[in-house]
């Protein structure tokens, strides 16, 4: 197809000169005339061995170089080629006929990073042409994008890039590598012959292994691209172009793991996918919000990019334009939302840059709007094409593929990146995981694990447990104070406290026992919380009481009873009577918005009962709590 075009440029090219040549001679003028009809008849050997003969003769013909630079362009030799425009403008340096000749130098001194060359050719350009040139508006585009790549490439920003082990490097074309929040299970498309997906895992001393196919239910005759895999690892959406029966010309796939084995890949329908183009998936960390890519009609440009979410049922609402503080009239691609849900890596083509696409990011403004992008910087981004960023949850690393030219073919390589601490995520995200088990005889449990925002009583995410392993893996973002529950159907909910308004939370291991209904189960209510040595509720305690009063109220057979307990400071007396309080708080709350007086009761046990030893602050603010026993 590019050789089509080059021809059918060459040919247009006949009268885009004018007819008054730069050269009196006239037997250079006639081999000219008769290049020009070889050329017509695509007989381009001879039309070259002709131009060749007639700069022979005169060697200021410009027109016959730039007859001339056409043929090299589609013998594919920039050399070459841009040797013919450079004679033309040493000749005629102010000649208005000739702009375009200065025009095509600097573009192509743009397009190798020769930001300085740039800005004399095109200064020339639009001086010849009076800025009303044919390419003025590119030209002036460019000139932007040339003083934006001058200033901003002095920076002093260390990435220390360095490739992945050959081990993982070992093909010819890799490429769009994402990660688990853990960083142990690396995707990446394999490019050598038909796509497909690869994975590699770290091995107990860190080091990556053999890479292999993802799943034979996932790799197949056609092409599997670009994917997003959740920070579980048990969630992949990816592309497929061609073959598989969809909607348009590329579609989304998704496909789940239980235990070890992913299923089948379903299409994700025509909520998500259009009669167009749709690819390079980004999902949340929790799986439950999906941005892509597509050339769908009602965009900005060319490629926009998209987002969907579930609903509470768990289906996929219709995807909204990510609106034009991303997007823009040229390529918006490869979108990554990084596990806090906050900030959106992504390229384009369409902001001013270093050349070509760069990697820019952008933080939430509100739930809809995000502010105006960042340009990611030199040195990864440079006058070639960077397409695509993976950025650790920790914002610390990143990871990216790298493209180089050959004239035998392309070559890719991936590779590991520190970010500069000024280029990090300001709220770092960590995360919890372990095994949702029956407290009883410790076998896996399918059961939500649910993430709450307790300042604003925000859902922040919801995953499941693996059904065969019972494994969950949920992010949690520095900056707030988190309540964790863990519901199962006929079990008590678990429920676990992380306050992160100061600090970030290392990767802990928690396994959730739940207790099946029945009398005498009791679990400890982590998240209600009262005004120092008082028994008024605050306000980061409603996300606790709205969770037991859904369980009475999709129990209503249970009785039960609100226990209050705290430390060994202060009187016998005074912790007997502060306890009752504040089990009789939460009675209150309870009954206030709907439960039955019958079905409650409520007591205090003062200093008692004790989880731990008392020794240290910590250990008593866990002994001062609310249990919820089961009476009946």
């Amino acid at each position: 197809m590019r050789i089509v075009l080059l021809i059918a440029f060459v040919l247009s090219s006949w009268f885009s000169w004018s007819q008054t040549l730069t050269s009196n001679n006239k037997r250079a003028v006639k081999l000219y005339e008769e290049a020009r009809s070889l050329i017509g008849a695509r007989d381009f050997d001879k039309a070259f061995e002709r131009l060749q003969l007639a700069i022979d003769k005169d060697p200021d013909f410009a027109e016959a170089y730039l007859k001339l630079a056409s043929i090299y362009q589609i013998k594919f030799n920039d050399s070459l080629q841009f040797w013919c425009y450079r004679q033309v403008i040493d000749r005629y340096p102010d000649t208005p006929k000739f702009a375009s000749s200065w025009y095509l130098l600097g573009s192509n001194a743009f397009k190798n990073g020769n930001y300085e060359e740039t800005l004399k050719y095109l200064g020339k350009y639009l001086e010849l042409t009076s800025e009303k040139g044919r390419y003025a508006f590119s030209a002036k585009l460019l000139i932007d994008n040339s003083h934006f790549a001058i200033n901003y490439k002095t920076n002093d920003f260390q990435f220390n890039p360095r490739p992945l082990p050959k081990v993982v490097n070992q093909f010819k074309q890799q490429y769009f590598p994402v990660l688990t929040v853990d960083q142990n299970t690396l995707l990446f498309i394999k490019r050598q012959g038909d796509e497909e997906i690869l994975q590699t895992d770290k091995d107990k001393n860190g080091n990556w292994q053999e890479p292999h196919s993802i799943s034979d239910n996932i790799n197949s005759e056609y092409n599997e691209g670009t994917c997003s895999i959740s920070a579980d690892g048990r969630m992949l959406v990816f592309t497929s172009c061609m073959g598989r029966q969809g909607y348009g010309s590329c579609d989304l796939y998704i496909s789940y793991k239980t235990g070890n084995a992913w299923s089948v890949p379903e299409n994700m329908g025509e909520v998500i996918n259009s009669p167009s183009w749709d690819s390079q998936p980004s999902l949340s960390a929790d799986g439950r919000t999906l941005y892509f890519v597509s050339n769908r009609s009602g965009g900005f440009g060319r490629r926009d990019i998209y987002v969907s979410q579930q609903n509470e049922e768990g289906e996929w609402q219709s995807p909204q334009n990510v609106g034009s503080s991303i997007n823009t009239s040229f390529d918006d691609i490869s979108p990554f939302i990084h596990p806090n849900g906050q900030r959106l890596y992504f390229a384009t083509n369409g902001k001013l840059g270093f050349g070509g696409f760069d990697i820019y990011f952008s933080d939430k403004k509100s739930a809809s709007e995000w502010l105006a992008p960042t340009n990611f910087g030199y040195p990864i981004n440079t006058h070639d094409d960077e397409v695509s960023m993976f950025i650790s949850s920790d914002g610390a690393k990143g990871y990216y593929s790298h493209e180089e030219r050959t004239k035998e073919s392309v070559l890719s390589t991936l590779y590991e990146i520190d970010i500069p601490p000024k280029l990090q995520v300001e709220h770092k995200s960590s995360y919890v995981f372990g095994k949702v088990m029956d407290g009883e005889t410790n076998t896996p449990l399918k059961a939500t694990v649910s993430l709450i925002n307790l300042d604003s009583n925000n859902s922040v995410e919801k995953v499941r447990s693996d059904s065969v392993t019972g494994d969950y893996l949920i992010v949690i973002t520095q900056g707030a104070q988190y309540g964790l529950f863990a519901e199962s159907e006929g079990y008590l909910y678990k429920s676990e406290n992380f306050n992160l308004t100061e600090k970030l939370l290392i990767p802990v291991k928690i396994n959730l026992k739940l207790e099946k209904i029945k009398p005498g189960a009791r679990v400890v209510l982590k998240n209600i919380f009262f005004d120092f040595d008082s028994y008024n509720l605050t306000s980061t305690s409603k996300a606790e009481l709205n969770r037991v009063l859904h369980l009475l109220n999709t129990n209503k057979t249970l009785r039960v009873e609100i226990s209050g307990y705290t430390d060994n400071v202060g009187t016998e007396k005074y912790n007997l009577e502060l306890s009752e309080k504040r089990a009789e708080a939460v009675y209150n709350y309870l009954v206030k918005n709907g439960v039955d007086k019958t079905k409650l009761g409520f007591r205090g046990y003062g200093a008692s009962n004790f989880l731990n030893s008392n020794n240290t602050e910590e250990e008593r603010a866990k002994n001062r709590r609310i249990e919820f026993k089961v009476l009946k």
